[in-house]
């Protein structure tokens, strides 16, 4: 189940409760419940941080022969829950309000190339053509047993962690608006081509996909521009690209380098190593207990250390050695 939103010339906003199922040829997407314009009178708060989901929804959605719990709705209001009380139940029983999760993990090559462009940037910041064909089958797994009217909801929640700033980029990738031009700073530098073709060129793919059966597979048709693209339109012609500050492009690049960790590799010291750094024999470093390990450490840290002018590698050297030593000593 899920939430959508529909947007009514005379009533304004309405909220839904709809459900995917899979009808033999593809998924489609039904009506359970119409919540009407404010979902939170539903909400029923018996006191303290408690609260339960009037008991006329699982009535009205068991009379469309769907059983559900108190727990399968509960993601479904949470937006419209108490601030306070979402805030103080936040972080509990994820699973549980996130519902059950799908294990489905279909082939890349069933998801639309539209739907693979927007995950890859939503979750990866950019859309690297390169390696889309080298992902992981779970990393599309989102995108499976869902009708194209859930998956819509679904991106218009992922799209909510995209800035003002982003907007003119993130529409300018998805629809590959790149491919349309030979200019060698049209993956870099958009802002630099031609608006006026690009505009034409956004036009036509959005008037392409608007078209396109099977991305609307299971959906009844419409006539004009789908409500689910008019955002895109909105995204692509209200927002323009942003001035580039060559000291911002620096930064992330720097952060964009350094996003994943790679911890320092291990200094490997052997135990007659270890005795020349403590300007020791190994027979006396094998008898040393931990005071007096430690003693001596502190003696020859005090001489070598590279504030003190001595050599860094040395250091480093003499320092792991006096941890692997210190732990074996420990443990004896």
């Amino acid at each position: 189940m899920y939430l959508a939103c529909l947007m009514d010339n005379r009533h304004g906003r309405r909220f839904l409760i709809r459900h995917s199922f899979d009808d033999g040829d593809c998924y489609r997407s039904r009506d359970l419940f119409d919540l009407g314009a404010d979902p939170a009178r539903f909400i029923h708060y018996p006191g303290g941080n408690g609260f339960y989901i009037d008991s006329r929804i699982e009535e009205g959605i068991a009379a469309k022969g769907l059983t559900v719990s108190q727990d399968d709705l509960e993601p479904i209001f949470m937006p419209f829950l108490d601030p306070h009380i979402r805030r103080v139940i936040d972080g509990f029983d994820r699973r549980a309000r996130n519902g059950t999760p799908r294990t489905a993990c279909g082939s890349s090559d069933k998801v639309h190339l539209f739907d693979r462009y927007r995950l890859h940037y939503l979750k990866l910041g950019r859309i690297e053509h390169r390696s889309m064909g080298c992902m992981p089958r779970h990393f599309y797994r989102g995108l499976q047993e869902k009708s194209r009217d859930e998956i819509e909801y679904d991106f218009i929640d992922a799209e909510q962690i995209l800035k003002p700033h982003e907007l003119a980029r993130y529409t300018y990738q998805i629809f590959d608006l790149q491919a349309c031009f030979s200019e060698s700073f049209a993956r870099s530098h958009p802002e630099g081509l031609d608006q006026t073709q690009m505009d034409r060129f956004f036009v036509d793919r959005l008037c392409r996909l608007n078209h396109d059966t099977t991305f609307w597979a299971g959906c009844p048709s419409e006539s004009g521009l789908r409500y689910h693209l008019i955002r895109y339109a909105v995204m692509y012609f209200d927002n323009a690209f942003p001035t580039r500050d060559p000291f911002h492009d620096y930064l992330r690049d720097f952060m964009n380098r350094h996003r994943v960790y790679r911890p320092p590799q291990s200094v490997q010291i052997s135990l007659a190593e270890s005795a020349k750094l403590f300007d020791v024999s190994v027979d006396t470093l094998k008898k040393m207990d931990c005071r007096t390990l430690i003693r001596q450490y502190r003696k020859l840290a005090m001489q070598h250390h590279p504030d003190k002018g001595g050599d860094q590698d040395h250091f480093v050297r003499l320092n792991a050695a006096y941890h692997k030593l210190l732990n074996r000593k420990s443990r004896s």
